[in-house]
């Protein structure tokens, strides 16, 4: 899949681009804050229908502009088809909440003229982001590990994206039950039908991220091992709350309706669900060691490299189409064993768009493989 051109309307600091974009490496460069991971994030924004930088989507509409409206337009190539694909972002509707005038947010997403809610658009255009701060996959909470393997997941099956959110809801009713039956205002047994649904929804998810993570370690191990001559030995596992001897689903329902059974009490005492894939991880070691622990920062920083791009070999892999590399100044704090090496493989990708503030870090060999840009202050112009 190539993305060939894109549009962006009051986005961010662009007031308005139209940008033709080429197949291969695509390096953007240009000093801090003048608009290359903005431009990233938009790209994004195509794939996964959100602004992964924003806490709300009103963040991305340009304040210097009519500051009501924003709009990303991008025009992909598949074998098969040309995808043209629209996030329309409105905040023109005003209404009231409490006693003050706010702006309620709309969004229209359509994909070749026809309308789509937000989860029926992720996988449409399947793409990868690298941002500096997906170090944190590697030392920050289970959470955002969760969040990376869904992501990674959803974009190869909408059942797992739909699974996932009836998964949410069924859990925050659980939640509200359970605080309910400890101030003695329900019963117990309704904690049954709740059970069920929990362990319906939840054994699905568990099933195939044991599945996703299997093909994620074998992938990146031999990547990691490219990346760092040798040197190091990666090691990715699923870890479950609850013991699984094995990962079939009827395994798994049975493990888990025996783990909710013997958490009861517990969970009722502190008012919330203790077992469940919300509460799932990922165990990342580096030579037997938690990478979260003893990992140097460097060594952090290429692992969460390998996972961004052995994700794309998956999606690839999976879906028969290579997703769309976006990678956020992915060469700092990287030495020039493993820079060199990572270069490789992303100039051999069928497109990869690439940040930096210093093209003193791209060899002239790569750089001649590839097509640069300029960004400044919203503009983007080709070398």
């Amino acid at each position: 899949m190539n993305l060939s051109n894109i549009k962006l309307s009051n986005y961010r600091n662009y007031n308005n681009l139209e940008l033709e974009i080429p197949s291969g490496l695509i390096v953007l460069h240009g000093d801090n804050a003048q608009g290359k991971t903005n431009l990233l994030e938009a790209i994004y924004l195509l794939s996964i229908s959100k602004a992964y930088r924003a806490r709300s989507d009103r963040e991305v509409i340009n304040k210097y502009g009519d500051g009501t409206f924003t709009q990303v337009l991008g025009v992909a190539n598949t074998v098969e088809d040309v995808l043209r694909v629209m996030v329309n972002i409105h905040t023109n509707e005003p209404y009231q909440r409490d006693a003050n005038s706010q702006y309620r947010i709309r969004k229209d997403i359509r994909v070749n003229g026809v309308p789509k809610v937000a989860s029926d658009l992720v996988g449409t255009l399947k793409a990868v982001l690298f941002d500096p701060e997906d170090i944190k996959i590697v030392t920050g909470s289970p959470a955002l590990r969760r969040r990376y393997i869904d992501i990674l997941i959803s974009q190869l099956d909408r059942r797992y994206l739909k699974s996932l959110q009836k998964y949410q809801k069924i859990l925050y009713q659980r939640n509200h039950l359970i605080r309910s039956i400890r101030d003695k205002k329900s019963n117990l047994s309704e904690m049954d039908f709740w059970d069920e649904q929990l362990i319906t929804e939840g054994s699905f998810i568990i099933a195939k991220r044991y599945e996703i993570v299997a093909k994620l370690f074998s992938t990146s191990k031999e990547m990691h091992s490219r990346l760092t001559d040798d040197r190091e030995l990666l090691q990715i596992n699923y870890v479950p709350s609850f013991h699984v001897d094995g990962y079939t689903y009827n395994e798994i329902t049975s493990r888990f309706m025996k783990a909710l059974e013997k958490n009861r009490n517990k969970e009722i005492a502190y008012g919330i669900s203790s077992t469940g894939p919300h509460r799932d991880d990922l165990s990342i070691t580096i030579g037997g060691l938690a990478a979260s622990l003893y990992a140097s920062r460097g060594q952090s920083r290429t692992i969460a490299l390998v996972l961004k791009l052995s994700e794309g070999t998956i999606l690839q892999n999976e879906s028969g189409m290579a997703p769309l590399l976006l990678l956020d100044d992915i060469l700092s704090e990287l030495d020039d064993v493993r820079t060199d090496q990572l270069l490789k493989h992303i100039t051999a990708s069928e497109q990869a768009l690439l940040t930096t503030s210093d093209l003193r870090r791209i060899t002239p060999h790569h750089l001649s493989k590839s097509t640069t840009y300029s960004v400044k202050a919203g503009t983007v112009t080709r070398n």
